[in-house]
């Protein structure tokens, strides 16, 4: 049998370094929902929480999330953290139902679909959409995504 190389032993025989997104320090993005909320079906939710340039999106997120309201959904995407303007709206997870509790590892999301290597090609704030139909109010939602900086 031949000997085969995957990208990276190739990329390491041509005489490149192997860059963070390759072999560094996995880090882990936590989200929660507020105690008391109130959000329609449609909503976005802003998170704050920014990934940079160049980060490696890993495992698959995992989110936790007591019962919620008949046919809700969840999506989490990334977007311009200054316009608000999205880049893909469903780049981590891609309507996840949030009706009956649960813990889930989502395999949904654009940029993890096909075993694709995806980099961050700008700044990017993660942020949620509400769909399918008004979600439970005060429903306890966790987001974890893991994730490597540049």
């Amino acid at each position: 049998m031949a000997e085969q190389n995957t990208r990276n032993a190739a990329e390491l025989a041509a005489g490149r370094k192997l860059g963070p997104s390759e072999n560094g320090q996995e880090q882990r993005m936590i989200i929660e929902w507020p105690a008391a909320h109130a959000f329609a079906n449609g909503d976005t939710v802003g998170t704050g929480m920014i990934l940079k340039r160049g980060t490696r999106l890993t495992a698959l997120p995992l989110i936790s999330f007591a019962t919620g309201a008949a046919s809700s959904t969840l999506s989490l995407g990334l977007r311009d953290p200054v316009t608000k303007t999205a880049i893909d709206a469903t780049a981590i997870v891609n309507a996840l139902a949030i009706t009956t509790a649960a813990t889930a590892s989502s395999a949904t999301g654009t940029k993890y679909v096909n075993g694709q290597r995806y980099l961050l090609p700008q700044d990017a704030e993660v942020y949620a959409t509400l769909g399918g139909a008004t979600p439970q109010a005060n429903q306890a939602i966790r987001v974890e995504i893991p994730y490597i900086t540049p």
